[in-house]
């Protein structure tokens, strides 16, 4: 008997199961809704209100980071450029193992008010900094904080996941500036 399968039989087969996994995760969310919207309003009103959000991620997470701020403030769309920046481009990492205390010192400085969009484990020195300010846009792996969004990290769609939220997050984003969406 042969087991070979022709691609674009296997294609179909394997596009149709991914298709019905993302379909079985699409509740995931939903469940935890109410705390989703206080933290992504919060965010969005920092935003309008001129504030800065400072991305920053644990290190098995730096691709999403760079994904996140590449992709919000890309050229050639008809929205504005906002003040959301990625944090390690600001920061070395050397600057972390000092006192957070410092840190946010400079960065008091430099950003009229700041905020930390932190997606991570909670136990690394840059988690420890995105923690030591409040109002932070927190996507907590693994643990459950107080104003936090928390996803489980050996979920298997986990990178769907991130981007479903990020999505989700820059459609409510655009849609609050351009008066689609209302905060209250």
């Amino acid at each position: 008997m042969n087991s070979n399968v022709e691609i674009a039989e296997w294609m179909l087969k394997t596009i149709r199961e991914e298709s019905e996994r993302v379909a079985l995760m699409s509740g995931w969310l939903e469940m935890n809704r109410f705390q989703w919207v206080s933290l992504v309003s919060r965010t969005i009103t920092h935003i309008t209100n001129g504030g800065t959000i400072l991305v920053c991620t644990d290190e098995d997470r730096q691709w999403f980071g760079k994904y996140i701020t590449s992709s919000i403030n890309r050229f050639g769309t008809q929205r504005p450029i906002l003040p959301i920046f990625d944090f390690m481009g600001v920061l070395s990492k050397v600057s972390l193992l000092k006192e957070t205390s410092l840190i946010n010192d400079a960065l008091s400085i430099s950003y009229k008010d700041y905020a930390f969009w932190y997606i991570g484990k909670t136990n690394t020195p840059l988690a420890n900094l995105a923690f030591s300010k409040e109002n932070g846009f927190l996507w907590i792996l693994d643990e459950s904080i107080q104003d936090g969004l928390t996803i489980e990290s050996l979920d298997g769609m986990l990178d769907y996941k991130l981007i479903q939220l990020f999505r989700i997050f820059e459609e409510a984003l655009f849609g609050s500036l351009f008066g689609r969406i209302s905060l209250e």
